[in-house]
């Protein structure tokens, strides 16, 4: 995988809880760290606020419980915030503390940037809505029937509907948004699996009856995806291939003269098995790509066993080359679908997950072939799928993904296999991951790149 311009190497927090100092060390040519430690040491939260920090995330981190937190990165930049209790005033009536963060970025050659981070008016103008409930910084839920809305939504329907209201947004400096866009962070929270049961019983509890619309579940949502990105990449496809094929006679013609002029210098370079081992290499992708999103190319034909002419090779070439453009669009597709099949499939008991351009995912008895919906499956499934999915599909190249006790609802084997499986679609995807843990099986085999938090003195099982 390419080597980002700038990497996470440290994140330290002091304070977490109230009484924890936590940190993890990074290096550039390490894929992974797995953070472990008793119950009630602050794992989450510390994760919470690496994130939060790592996009700036200004009210979450004031209501976060520490003191100040610092990410270091490659380049020597250091990215910072520090925790403050507001002071009441002496007219109020007596309440919870309120807190504000102030940040600070450091660069090499380039001037600090500091910044106290301001509630935007419309988060504080929903929170004052008793509808309106904050699930993360930018999605919210609606008390009344349990739908998840993202703050842009919300923003854009309250600026632009019948009763018009302009609000502040929150000013963080442009170039510290292109920084932590750089280097950017994922978070896979623990309850992402019973978040989406929660948000289907509210639906059930609040929506019956009205005209909201059914939630879908986490995961029709994920075989959503997966169908746009190869509806996505079909369209690609046609698109190149509308392009080449207009211009294909001439770009032969122009090969043939090119070719004709490096033979008379004794300088061809075309290669006869070259050829061949690309022609072989491409149908076999073409085989497997059939399986999952046909596309229209060429129909194949058989390479004959003779000396192929110069003519001949120069046709081939152009064709090959132009093939290889038309496939672009699903080749690192198709290898992250098929090691989500063979993760997924290795796990699952007398079930077969296929992916399909019409379908997104399906899964099928193996031994009867009958279709299983996927909302049927058990939580340790759907969980599994999710999780893969998300790390496949989801996270963006250069990314530190913060893994939340990926242990939930998996069983002791599935456990043993998460850090190898994960490995695996860290190289593909391009990213680099922090996982944090109550399981000795997650870590198995891998102490020496284990941390653990909290007290030594505490057993941790």
């Amino acid at each position: 995988m390419a080597e980002p311009n700038r990497s996470l190497v440290r994140a330290k927090v002091f304070g977490v809880l109230g009484e924890y100092d936590h940190s993890f060390e990074l290096g550039e040519r390490e894929s992974f760290v797995i953070l472990y430690g008793p119950n009630g040491v602050g794992k989450t939260k510390f994760l919470e606020i690496v994130n939060a920090l790592s996009r700036l995330h200004g009210m979450t981190l004031t209501r976060q419980p520490f003191n100040s937190a610092v990410l270091s990165y490659s380049d020597g930049s250091e990215l910072s915030v520090e925790r403050r209790e507001i002071p009441a005033d002496k007219n109020d009536l007596p309440s919870a503390p309120t807190h504000t963060v102030e940040f600070l970025l450091k660069r090499p050659k380039k001037k600090m940037l500091k910044w106290e981070h301001q509630d935007d008016e419309f988060v504080n103008f929903l929170r004052r809505q008793a509808r309106w409930v904050p699930i993360s910084e930018e999605i919210w839920e609606d008390q009344s029937d349990g739908e998840l809305v993202h703050i842009d939504e919300l923003r854009l329907h309250h600026e632009n509907g019948p009763r018009r209201r302009k609000f502040r947004p929150s000013t963080e400096p442009e170039d510290a948004k292109r920084f932590v866009a750089e280097v950017p962070s994922f978070l896979i929270e623990t309850q992402r699996l019973r978040a989406e049961q929660a948000r289907s019983r509210a639906w059930s509890e609040f929506g019956r009856g009205s005209d909201s619309k059914r939630p879908t579940s986490r995961i029709a949502d994920q075989a959503k995806s997966i169908r746009t990105q190869l509806a996505d990449a079909q369209t690609e496809h046609s698109r190149i291939t509308q392009r080449l094929d207009r211009t294909f006679p001439n770009r032969v013609l122009r090969a043939a003269d090119n070719e004709l002029r490096l033979k008379a210098g004794n300088e061809s370079t075309l290669n006869p098995e070259e050829i061949r081992h690309r022609y072989y290499s491409q149908n076999a992708f073409r085989s497997r790509l059939a399986r999952v999103a046909p596309v229209s190319l060429d129909d194949e034909f058989s390479l004959p066993e003779r000396d192929l002419a110069s003519w001949e090779l120069t046709l081939l070439n152009q064709y090959l080359d132009d093939a290889d453009q038309k496939l672009a669009p699903f080749k690192e597709l198709l290898e992250k679908i098929e090691l989500l099949e063979k993760i997924v499939n290795n796990r699952l008991l007398n079930k077969q997950l296929q992916v399909t351009d019409g379908d997104g995912l399906a899964v099928q008895h193996s031994q009867t072939g009958r279709a299983i919906i996927l909302d049927s499956l058990s939580s340790g499934e759907q969980h599994e799928i999710i999780l893969m999915i998300d790390l496949l599909f989801n996270v963006p190249k250069g990314a530190v993904v913060l893994i939340d006790e990926p242990e939930i609802s998996l069983h002791v084997a599935w456990q043993v296999a998460f850090i190898p499986d994960v490995e695996q679609i860290a190289e593909i995807s391009g990213f680099r991951f922090v996982v944090a843990t109550h399981s000795p099986q997650i870590i198995n085999d891998r102490w020496e790149r284990a941390h653990r938090l909290g007290p030594e003195d505490v057993v941790f099982t």
